[in-house]
């Protein structure tokens, strides 16, 4: 099957006959012919019904019709962007990121990168850790900064330390909410930013789904069953909840550090040792471009 098969078979499936295609394409109708044939010969299957009325595509061909206007138009605009490439020496990364990471660490990372790669583009899709990894497999991203845990055999990473944080101090968990949740641990700046994770017994929490099996095996280690009243897929709607006054948000500190709210106060949890660091990841199975290598060895 070749680039001009393709062609040739949907501008027939465009016109539904061999005739007038021939007439668009502006070639003779037997060539055109012979190549429709040796197409169906080759997938196997008809690829349209001859009747009187001329020609009836198949399902098969329906589904080769599909598909080829996909690779058609990826194929055009994989030679534009060769040709853009050539000429003016532009190029477009792909990057996929948490949304932590986007509105806080990611701009200042590409600013440094453009003093040195001026002509590089970017794409950047936000998501969550498990759809950023999900494009990567899928080739829709060259690299990804996501959050931890995933599983570290697929992919290669490397640390990423976070503005929000002190010179080598690694992420930690941090509960968020108003005032009156917290029993005391906000009234001045001399107190403790440390509460014990038995301060959230019975407290309404709003957690990330991904951290619901973590929290509720440590606080039934103390003793108690957390009482949960939201799980979300997103950090900021965790950080909006403690700020309609809902409940407490449970959130790495990096998270939270987003909040722009100065009637939320911020505590480290004591007992929470997991360390949910940032990680830039990308896909060992993929064909790196010069480009995303560079910006890892920025990094």
């Amino acid at each position: 099957m070749t680039f001009k098969q393709l062609e040739y078979f949907l501008e027939i499936a465009r016109m539904g006959s061999v005739s007038k295609a021939a007439q668009m394409l502006n070639i003779s109708q037997p060539p055109l012919s012979m190549q429709l044939k040796a197409l169906e010969d080759e997938l196997e299957v008809p690829l349209f019904n001859r009747t009187k009325r001329g020609l009836e595509i198949t399902p098969e061909g329906l589904l080769l019709q599909e598909r080829a206007k996909v690779i058609m138009a990826f194929l055009k605009e994989t030679t534009h962007d060769l040709h853009k490439f050539s000429d003016t020496k532009e190029c477009t990364l792909r990057i996929g990121s948490i949304g932590s990471i986007n509105n806080r660490l990611l701009p200042g990372i590409i600013a440094r990168f453009c003093r040195d790669y001026p002509y590089v583009n970017f794409q950047v899709r936000e998501g969550r850790t498990d759809t950023v990894l999900k494009d990567l497999q899928e080739g829709v991203i060259e690299l990804g900064f996501v959050r931890e845990p995933f599983n570290l055999s697929t992919f290669r990473s490397i640390p990423i330390h976070h503005p929000a944080l002190k010179e080598g101090e690694n992420d930690y968990f941090a509960a968020i909410a108003l005032p009156q949740f917290f029993n005391g641990y906000y009234e001045s700046e001399n107190d403790s930013d440390i509460i014990p994770l038995g301060d959230l017994q019975g407290k309404p929490l709003v957690i990330h789904q991904r951290y619901r099996e973590m929290l509720v095996s440590l606080c039934r280690k103390q003793g108690f069953t957390p009482h949960i009243i939201c799980e979300n897929g997103e950090i900021q709607s965790s950080l909006s909840w403690a700020q309609a006054g809902i409940g407490i948000a449970i959130a790495p500190f990096t998270s939270a550090s987003l909040n722009t709210d100065p009637r939320l106060v911020i505590r480290r949890l004591d007992t929470i040792s997991i360390v949910p660091q940032v990680c830039l990841v990308w896909n060992p199975a993929s064909q790196l471009s010069p480009e995303a290598r560079a910006f890892i060895q920025m990094l």
